[in-house]
């Protein structure tokens, strides 16, 4: 931190005299030997209470006697280079909490600062508050990979012997980014290491690192499994957590719906959205589209489009900033290529692709832009191609590698049509990542 500087209690009193003219006989009178003072500047020996004591007493009778204003006290030159440490490390938590809500580039700066002085300290209760701060700001800026690193700082500190609500909290933090960014694996193992690592957690987190990792195993097809944690918390959520309860009920659903265990899904589905009701809309639309899955599985057509009537009507109460308006949109997007409404699934797809932006939904967009590029293919609409494929760069750019499904459906594409500058362009842009 500008200004600030860590000195040693034999620094200080080196200081002290050259700042005041001061001998070392000066300081210390006939009270202590000029051979322990001599050790104490030297860092040789350490300052007792009794010897500052003394110092003190002749630093009053010269600045008394001079008519000189010496301000110093007990407190400063007791305080060790750790003590120090700590007093700054405490002025770049406040100042990073402050320039958070800022989110702009002071607040990584500061940051910097706040690394470089961590580099002589071991002070593992100071990083892990700094580190889980960063992690904050990075992901409320929806820069999730810089969130990612800094929440893995904060884990790496962590001590398995000494679970706290606040450390649990971290890995909370750090399952929900990993899940956002599709690294669905790391996710589990996040998961599993705070269930595994700290039994005594409370019940909610318990019932949110199952829930996360269940969620996970669906998102990697691995239904059974994901099935089974989700039973796992079901009873004992219905007698604490009435909503958390229904959300696990809706998961179990469309686990059974991939298990193409159809009438057990719609059965659950049906139940719950007569529990829910028709008011309320963000539930109630979500529970439609799940019914709307299964009828398209068992080719009953008829029913889906009446039911993406209804969806339709209702997500025009929807709030533009509703968290999963990105979700509703794609699953929108996708009922309507089912029905063969190609336009109207692009209108949806692209519709997705822009609410995704302006949230921190990032997992969704490679489904996005692979939905959105079949269409453009099929339909040969080569311009509409190459905006996908710059939004393929900026999303590796932001998840620091490419998607492999986009980049061979680009590649492919561009080798049909012989078009060897975007070939070119892709080939250059991905060899960064190597």
């Amino acid at each position: 931190m500008e200004g600030f500087e860590i000195l040693s209690v034999g620094d200080k009193l080196k200081n002290l005299r050259k700042k005041y003219n001061l001998s070392q006989d000066d300081i210390v009178g006939n009270e202590i030997t000029r051979n322990l003072i001599s050790q104490i500047e030297h860092n040789k020996a350490n300052l007792t209470v009794s010897v500052a004591n003394v110092i003190l007493k002749n630093l009053k009778l010269i600045s008394k006697k001079n008519k000189i204003d010496i301000d110093i006290n007990l407190d400063y030159l007791l305080e060790n280079e750790k003590s120090q440490a700590i007093k700054i490390l405490d002025k770049y938590i406040k100042e990073l909490k402050d320039l958070s809500i800022y989110k702009d580039a002071i607040f990584t700066s500061k940051l910097f600062e706040a690394e470089e002085f961590l580099v002589n300290w071991d002070l593992k209760d100071k990083k892990l508050a700094i580190f889980e701060l960063a992690g904050d700001f990075f992901c409320n800026t929806n820069d999730l990979y810089n969130s990612s690193i800094y929440y893995e700082k904060a884990k790496a500190l962590i001590s398995t012997t000494k679970p706290n609500h606040h450390i649990i909290s971290i890995l909370r933090k750090l399952s929900t980014v990993y899940f956002y960014m599709g690294r669905y694996e790391d996710d589990i193992k996040c998961c599993d290491f705070a269930l595994n690592q700290f039994k005594n957690m409370k019940e909610d987190y318990q019932y949110i690192f199952v829930y996360n990792s269940a969620l996970c195993y669906m998102k990697l097809n691995k239904f059974d499994i994901a099935l089974k944690r989700f039973v796992s918390i079901e009873k004992q959520l219905k007698k604490v957590h009435t909503d958390k309860y229904y959300e696990v009920i809706l998961q179990k659903a469309v686990c059974l719906h991939e298990l193409k265990e159809y009438d057990k899904s719609l059965k659950l589905l049906y139940k719950i959205l007569e529990i829910v009701g028709k008011d309320n809309y963000k539930k109630y639309i979500i529970i439609l589209l799940n019914i709307c899955d299964v009828y398209i599985s068992i080719n009953n057509f008829d029913k889906v489009r009446e039911i993406l009537n209804s969806i339709v009507e209702y997500k025009s109460h929807l709030d533009e900033n509703f968290l999963y308006l990105p979700e509703i949109y794609f699953e929108i997007g996708k009922i309507y290529k089912e029905i063969n409404l190609i336009e109207k699934a692009e209108e949806y797809f692209l519709g997705a692709l822009k609410y995704t932006k302006n949230t921190i939904r990032f997992h969704l967009e490679p489904d996005i832009l692979c939905e959105l590029v079949n269409i453009y293919i099929s339909s040969n609409h080569k311009d509409k191609i190459y905006d996908i494929m710059n939004e393929f760069f900026i999303l590796s750019a932001k998840n620091n590698k490419p998607n492999n499904s986009i980049k061979n459906k680009l590649i492919d594409y561009f080798l049909d049509i012989n078009d060897i500058q975007a070939l070119r362009q892709i080939h250059n842009f991905t060899k960064k990542f190597q």
